[in-house]
């Protein structure tokens, strides 16, 4: 069973994040400890891990590895031993419908430290009166909060390799940062990207010239993320109310304009890098500093 376990939620507000301890009572604890455990083991034992490929899925056997992966500086200076110090996520205005994933710091049986990560979103926040459970032979609910979690881990983190596990980026994307190792997508793939059956190109050419490094590595973020094979035109243009893109819908294909900025808003989009704060609603380029145009 992983020692010192400790369990965090990752919050996002616009491009900031912040950590906060998810208080757990000791007996939750060693029984979360020991299903982490068990998450651990299906996810990393005898797995084999590859280079990541933005136009790959891997195998049940299988899980993509960056080396000497940097953590973001809201978590690369905690670790299972000061974890305990994180403010906590109880009573903090929003934080929940905030969160964005989940963390645990634990050591192994060797007593190495290690970075377990789930992803999570605002429907697992189950709010009181809205979930029962079964109490002796009748159903009762709650007037506190509860929390669901996933059943499998979305990554890992080997501190002493510096090394970060995972399958999906498109998961994976939404709590940490790794837009960074992506290879650039090369013009041919570009132009191969823009002939996909949901998409209609205003002028495929124009946009592969304009497309510098960002416009590239979003390209090969998209290649990657399959939201092009598993929603319709019709479904992302519903989905974009209150993200500041007008997504244009021509029969079954999504109109992918030659307007520079138009372009970046429409790419961003797709690949899930425009966000709207759970407190304030304001509208964010999650890959800035900054509130979007």
């Amino acid at each position: 069973m992983l020692d010192n376990f400790h369990l965090a939620a990752i919050t996002r507000q616009g491009n900031r994040h912040r950590l906060y301890q998810i208080p757990l009572h000791r007996r939750l604890q060693e029984t979360l400890a020991g299903h982490w455990q068990d998450q651990f083991n299906a996810f990393y034992d005898e797995v084999e891990e590859i280079d990541f490929d933005p136009g790959y899925t891997p195998e049940d056997h299988e899980c993509f590895s960056f080396s000497e992966y940097e953590l973001p500086d809201w978590l690369e200076n905690y670790d299972s031993g000061n974890a305990r110090n994180l403010r906590s996520v109880v009573h903090r205005e929003g934080a929940m419908n905030a969160t964005v994933g989940l963390v645990a710091f634990a050591r192994d049986n060797e007593d190495d430290e290690l970075m377990l990560f789930q992803n999570f979103t605002r429907s697992k926040v189950i709010q009181p009166g809205n979930f029962i459970f079964l109490s002796g032979d009748t159903f009762r609910s709650s007037g506190d909060m509860a929390l669901s979690l996933d059943p499998q881990l979305s990554a890992i983190y080997l501190p002493d390799r510096e090394t970060l596990l995972f399958r999906s980026y498109r998961t994976v994307n939404t709590f940490l940062p790794i837009a960074d190792y992506f290879e650039e997508a090369t013009t041919e793939q570009i132009l191969e990207l823009l002939e996909h059956e949901r998409i209609a190109a205003e002028d495929p050419d124009r946009i592969a010239s304009f497309s510098n490094q960002w416009f590239r590595k979003r390209f090969a973020m998209l290649q990657q993320s399959s939201i092009l094979d598993d929603y319709t035109a019709n479904d992302i243009a519903e989905f974009a109310d209150g993200y500041g893109v007008d997504v244009q819908v021509r029969g079954e294909q999504i109109v992918f304009p030659a307007n520079r900025q138009e372009a970046k808003r429409l790419l961003q989009f797709l690949n899930e890098e425009r966000f709207i704060g759970a407190i304030t609603a304001t509208l964010f380029e999650t890959n800035s500093k900054r509130a979007a145009s």
